[in-house]
């Protein structure tokens, strides 16, 4: 057992061959792995999005409006992409061309696609229409009563046409960014007279409709109280937001302060991760963050994020996005490698599409966060009744720098656990034991280990309920895992029968 365990310990992840939709293998980013001797059980059954009720997870389906990418080429790829929400931008310069003609060929077959595929699109209503305002990315609408009398038509138009097959719709984008408001100065008083404009004719022509507002590139505290001073809260239901990092785990205290901030306005909002995402190559527009990046990079930063995000019981998270983007901005050359699936020479998937799916198909359903404490340590230390009771009592050797949590899900409960190191394409062999109080059941019935990265699934074979024989013990009711495997993306702890 033991010799198994180092040797797990010695792999590293490998992506395997994806089939594309015409039945053609795609090599994706490849690296030598030994096996691990740990017994491998099998791999994880890919779902369909109309397999699953629910999800937490959502993909960006951005920029149709600007014509950087087709649906035809891409939406295949999404038969077996198991997420529920798909973010979709209205367009209103390519809607209304011709002043009072509307066009919606094109978004029909972006929202009708993503439903037939059982994924449900939501709105990002915003951008201009160079038939008002001087341009069209970030050229808001409140610069004259004339181009808000224009922008209220569309907006009253789009609900109607919609209602019934849209029900989210979300409010601007990034309004905290000058390059998304313009012109004149951001205004965070403006952005709700604008939410507030739009938020009643949605309402009106789409009855039960759902609205999403703030929209905010990362977390500008001040920009968001005035917002909500200037009366946000009462207009939304969702509160959105765009956390983008290097190291995902790094918002997680800006993320409870904004839940604490939105309270103190309206303890009803929810919030929503609306869009965040990490290039699988250099030189990437819309990044500002810290490289290495490759494509495994990428797919243990998603799965970082996503989980995180569930971890903090977010209600929907969204990675951006689902293809790459060449000539973005249109005109600058510049890509956008933040895609799921590579566009050129021809649309391929990347190892964070295959991770997607195997966290999709693991982690699904009103995801919400399983009441329970998480203990990490070391793994060459011992780990008996001894060190359990020290941690009990503060004495013991806690790991730091780790992220861990356990979900409720549709598919039972999920443990999952990492390194908040820095993601690399490399990383050193360690082990942990974990300690896990089960303050909603009594832990794992039969467990094992799951690798959403590759899709392996593995036999737990030492792990210990201290309770087993005598149920009202005082001291220790925990169940304990012995010598995990630890990398710097989310392993997963399930039972047995929800995956194999």
């Amino acid at each position: 057992m033991e010799s198994n365990r180092r040797n797990f310990l010695k792999t590293l992840t490998v992506a395997p061959l994806l089939a594309s939709p015409n039945g053609v293998k795609a090599e994706v980013s490849v690296r030598d792995r030994g096996r691990s001797e740990l017994k491998k059980l099998g791999n994880v059954t890919i779902k369909k999005p109309k397999d699953i009720a629910a999800s937490p997870f959502g993909i960006g389906c951005e920029t149709l409006d600007r014509q950087l990418w087709k649906p035809k080429e891409v939406y295949p790829w999404m038969n077996d992409l198991p997420v529920k929400w798909a973010r979709l931008q209205t367009g209103w310069n390519r809607v209304e061309r011709v002043k009072n003609q509307y066009d919606w060929g094109w978004l029909d077959e972006s929202v009708d696609g993503l439903i037939e595929r059982g994924i449900q699109p939501f709105f990002n209503v915003g951008y201009g229409n160079k038939n008002y305002t001087e341009g069209e990315t970030g050229a808001h609408p409140m610069i004259s009563k004339e181009v808000q009398l224009a922008w209220a038509r569309f907006v009253t138009a789009l609900a109607k046409r919609y209602r019934g097959k849209v029900k989210h719709y979300e409010i601007w984008n990034e309004p905290n960014l000058k390059g998304f408001w313009r012109p004149g100065e951001i205004d965070p008083g403006r952005y709700v007279d604008l939410v507030r404009l739009s938020a009643p004719l949605i309402r009106k022509n789409c009855p039960g409709a759902v609205i999403v507002g703030g929209v905010t590139s990362r977390l500008p505290y001040t920009f968001i109280r005035d917002m909500f001073e200037a009366g946000l809260g009462q207009q939304i239901d969702i509160f959105s937001f765009h956390p983008y990092s290097t190291i995902p785990e790094t918002y997680t205290e800006r993320i409870e302060a904004l839940r604490r901030l939105v309270r103190q306005y309206n303890p009803t909002l929810k919030i929503w991760q609306g869009e965040n995402g990490f290039p699988s190559e250099p030189k990437s527009t819309g990044f500002i963050g810290e490289g290495p990046y490759t494509e495994n990079i990428q797919a243990k930063v998603m799965l970082r994020r996503l989980l995180t995000d569930c971890s903090l019981d977010i209600a929907m998270t969204l990675w951006f996005l689902i293809v790459d983007l060449h000539d973005y901005p249109k005109g600058s050359g510049n890509v956008n490698y933040k895609g799921i699936l590579k566009s050129k020479p021809e649309i391929s998937p990347k190892v964070a599409f295959k991770a997607l799916q195997y966290l999709g198909s693991l982690v699904h359903g009103e995801v919400h966060t399983r009441n329970s404490i998480i203990h990490l340590m070391d793994g060459v230390q011992s780990a008996g009744e001894k060190e359990y009771a020290a941690l009990g009592n503060g004495a013991g050797q806690r790991l730091d720098g780790m992220s861990a949590t356990t979900l409720n899900t549709a598919n039972g409960t999920v443990l999952a656990y990492w390194s908040k190191d820095k993601a690399a394409d490399t990383y050193s062999d360690r082990s942990v034991h974990l300690f896990l109080w089960d303050w909603e059941g009594a832990g794992f019935q039969n467990p094992v280990l799951v690798d959403p990265l590759s899709g392996e699934i593995f036999e737990l074979a030492d792990h210990e309920k201290f309770y087993d024989n005598d149920k009202y013990r005082i001291s220790q009711e925990a169940q304990l895992f012995r010598e995990l495997p630890l990398r710097d993306y989310p392993l997963l702890i399930m039972e047995k029968k929800a995956v194999v």
